[in-house]
């Protein structure tokens, strides 16, 4: 009688733990599509800046080259951050989106480049707001971006951890793809200097027991890692 009572408290615990592992893995996947569109919300609102920038750069080019001498760079550089845009506002995972959102920052940058060598081009009011509506928008986004990363890790730690990674698999559950953009990287890179950026755990509000914890901890050995290696 007393082992059959054992046999069944061990069950229930058994039980228990299976529905506390599978209840923290399906908040952390909830965790992660929340944090990716939060995420994703910011990189479409700094592309909703990019038509009036290409639009106000091309007054100011269109009046320089009214006295220019030479064809114009800056409107091949303009003609490049309307196709970079469009190929970044289609991208939906965040793999595909930091790839094409950086093929964005680049085309971008060489417009000032263009700028900077063309002597007849001279930025407008319009043009300097629009850029300053666009550096806005990138700072946000590098801030948003580590939120993301580091909810994306703990959930990645926390699905390969034992037991967690034999429901991970029975769940059909994937590791969350990582946000990996080098303009918003380089950004939040001087404000890691100011310690402005949110600690883990206000990135994962739910509470964690110890594998979680042991997550955390992993992940933000793994942040500091990446930043000593950008300081470098």
């Amino acid at each position: 009688m007393n082992l059959s009572l054992i046999a069944i408290v061990l069950v229930g615990l058994v039980a228990a733990l299976c529905g506390l592992v599978v209840a923290n893995l399906k908040a952390q996947q909830r965790d992660v599509q929340a944090a990716w569109n939060r995420l994703d919300g910011l990189r479409r609102r700094g592309m909703e800046a990019v038509p009036a920038f290409v639009a106000a750069v091309s007054q100011d080019e269109a009046a320089a080259q009214r006295v220019a001498s030479s064809p114009s760079v800056v409107h091949r550089a303009l003609d490049d951050v309307a196709a970079a845009s469009r190929a970044s506002a289609s991208a939906e995972d965040p793999h595909a989106a930091a790839a094409a959102d950086d093929r964005l920052v680049q085309a971008i940058e060489r417009v000032y480049a263009a700028a900077e060598v063309e002597p007849e081009f001279v930025a407008s009011p319009a043009s300097r707001k629009a850029s300053a509506q666009l550096d806005a928008a990138m700072e946000a986004l590098a801030h948003e971006q580590q939120i993301y990363n580091n909810v994306a890790t703990i959930a990645t730690n926390a699905q390969r951890s034992f037991p967690a990674l034999l429901f991970a698999k029975r769940l059909g559950l994937s590791e969350p793809q990582r946000y990996e953009s080098e303009a918003a990287a380089r950004r939040a890179a001087l404000d890691w200097t100011r310690g402005s950026l949110p600690s883990l755990a206000d990135a994962s509000p739910h509470v964690m027991n110890p594998q979680m914890l042991w997550a955390s901890a992993m992940a933000d050995a793994a942040i500091d890692d990446r930043t000593d290696d950008r300081r470098r």
